[in-house]
């Protein structure tokens, strides 16, 4: 990485353009537990989320408005996920479906759960959790 012309923290850059230069020379995608290698050319063909616009918006909505949504999808949960459970929140969604964070005392776990297939749009997206809800609400809460 080379920055022509370095700009000290904490000021202000000039009005000229400062250019800066980046090669990347490898990707590694952390989540879950795991580390996955990406080639740099798939990284560079890589799209944004469709739905990285309006998540965060559609998760707050869901915890202001629906908290008994979120009990729901807390059914689709591995039981041992929830003992000591303090409390769930929604903290990603994507084209691949909801992640939960499942909040104990002393620690945490995100779950996710996935759509049955990829989507595109926000509709698509409303279908999917109407469809997890659906299948939330056919399980039996578990004990905490």
């Amino acid at each position: 990485m080379s920055i022509p012309h370095p700009v000290r923290p904490g000021r202000a850059a000039s009005t000229g353009s400062v250019g800066l230069r980046i090669d990347v020379a490898e990707v590694m995608l952390e989540g879950d537990g795991r580390h996955d290698w990406v080639t740099v050319e798939d990284y560079r063909r890589g799209e944004p989320d469709p739905l990285h616009l309006g998540a965060a918006e559609q998760l707050q909505h869901l915890v202001a408005h629906h908290p008994d949504a979120i009990d729901t999808l807390s059914r689709l949960c591995e039981p041992q996920a929830l003992l000591g459970v303090v409390r769930v929140l929604p903290v990603a969604l994507d084209r691949y479906g909801i992640v939960l964070r499942v909040e104990k005392l002393r620690e945490h776990c995100d779950v996710r759960l996935p759509f049955r297939r990829r989507v595109d749009t926000g509709t698509e997206a409303a279908a999917e959790l109407r469809h997890l809800l659906a299948e939330g609400s056919r399980r039996r809460p578990c004990a905490r």
